[in-house]
């Protein structure tokens, strides 16, 4: 479902649920899905959106083709079954999860009969279980001479599928291997416009394979061609060689803290608020340390509302996003009224939706500039902003809803004197 959790990407989520799950299944998730998209966040940055999706749409999918839809003639050895729906049991995070990216020797063991025909990148995903390496799966992208980009699983067993077939669907046989495939069709944009995903798995030896692509539904010849071409030339250059792998296990933590020990961490307890603003009560704490984050993430609540503190190191990548007072049109939300979307320049975007201001340069009025209200039904109204504040080289991040802007400035005062 990589294209189609893209296409998600562009879906608004209520801040509240989406910071919930970003820091439980983004900041764990960051070292724990299975997913992925990019360098940083490709594992699981659409996972709060399909979720939210699944929920109002998962049973009501347009069924615009059969039950069953046969490949034109010249690839009518696969048949494409009407997806149901989305499984969203499918990205579910997995604790202890750590990653290698394949060489060129390791994609011609795991794919030899893509490595002639398509451009491949994959990313093989390992558990650690009692200091151990298990493997665990391997997320892949194939890229065609024209373009196409098709996403492939493999993992021990049953490689999971994304989308939910009916009991009557039917299998295809491709070489010998039983295929099953379904198609799964995204709803019309407001141009009429939409795409459609094909969506299949099946097994070789002890490993399950899913793969998957998508595109507008003017192209499906092409995606439909494309699609039973990668099937086709995965089984006839048979199951992968996972013995290639050699992991070594990385320093991995995901630890559930109370307030004492995230306190009382050595790394960053010393830049969470001397006590939760507002009358908030402490909810939880995590301690995350992968291969792409060393991370404290401390929740307050009070009702609906929220504080979501999260500490780390500065990274290269974070640069690009420190800005001073003067730079408003970088941080100052009354220049971009919601949808966002629709006012902010693409070349602001990372900025505008997060700033990092240095702490010695921070005011009241700054944060004021990060403040703002939402009139979402069955929620309470209440301030929100989000931004983040560096500390020397330590960056702490703060989202928050129901608590004043002069709140939020006076905790981050106090731990710039402490």
């Amino acid at each position: 479902m990589k294209s189609y959790k893209a296409y998600m990407n562009k879906i608004s989520v209520p801040d509240g649920l989406h910071r919930k799950i970003v820091a439980y299944a983004g900041g764990a998730a960051q070292q724990t899905t299975v997913s992925r998209c990019s360098a940083a966040v490709r594992r699981y940055a659409a996972i709060c959106a399909c979720f939210v999706l699944v929920g109002m749409s998962i049973f009501t999918v347009p069924k615009l083709w059969p039950q069953s839809m046969p490949l034109p003639e010249n690839n009518s050895a696969l048949i494409f079954n009407q997806a149901q729906g989305q499984s969203a049991a499918a990205d579910a995070a997995v604790a202890g999860l750590f990653w290698q990216e394949l060489n060129a020797d390791e994609l011609e063991a795991v794919f030899p009969g893509l490595t002639g025909t398509h451009h491949l990148t994959a990313t093989a995903n390992f558990k650690n279980e009692k200091n151990s390496a298990a493997f665990y799966n391997i997320d892949a992208f194939a890229r065609s001479a024209a373009g196409l980009k098709t996403y492939i699983k493999i993992a021990p067993g049953v490689a999971e599928t994304d989308y939910l077939l009916g009991n009557a669907s039917q299998p295809s046989d491709i070489l010998g291997t039983t295929v099953t495939a379904g198609v799964f069709e995204i709803k019309s944009n407001n141009r009429g416009l939409r795409d459609v995903i094909y969506f299949a798995n099946f097994r070789l030896s002890d490993l399950g394979y899913y793969v998957e692509i998508s595109g507008p539904e003017t192209e499906k010849e092409a995606l439909q061609e494309e699609f039973t071409t990668v099937i086709t030339q995965l089984i006839k250059g048979g199951a992968a060689d996972i013995s290639v792998f050699h992991p070594v296990v990385p320093k991995l933590r995901h630890d559930l803290l109370d307030l004492l020990e995230a306190r009382a961490d050595t790394d960053f307890g010393a830049y969470l608020p001397a006590q939760a603003p507002g009358g908030f009560v402490f909810g939880e704490a995590l301690r995350i340390i992968n291969q792409e984050q060393d991370t404290l993430i401390v929740f307050w609540r009070k009702g609906m509302n929220y504080i979501d503190w999260r500490v780390s190191r500065l990274e290269e990548k974070d640069k690009t996003r420190i800005i001073s007072s003067a730079d408003r049109l970088n941080y100052d939300l009354s220049f971009y009224p919601i949808p966002r979307a629709d006012y902010v320049p693409d070349d602001l975007r990372k900025m505008v939706d997060n700033p990092i201001f240095r702490s010695e340069e921070l005011t009241l009025d700054m944060v004021k500039a990060r403040t703002y209200e939402v009139d979402d039904a069955g929620d309470e109204p209440g301030p929100r902003m989000r931004f983040s504040v560096l500390y020397d080289d330590i960056l702490i991040e703060v989202d928050v809803k129901g608590l004043s802007p002069e709140a939020v400035y006076q905790a981050l005062q106090e731990i710039k004197h402490q």
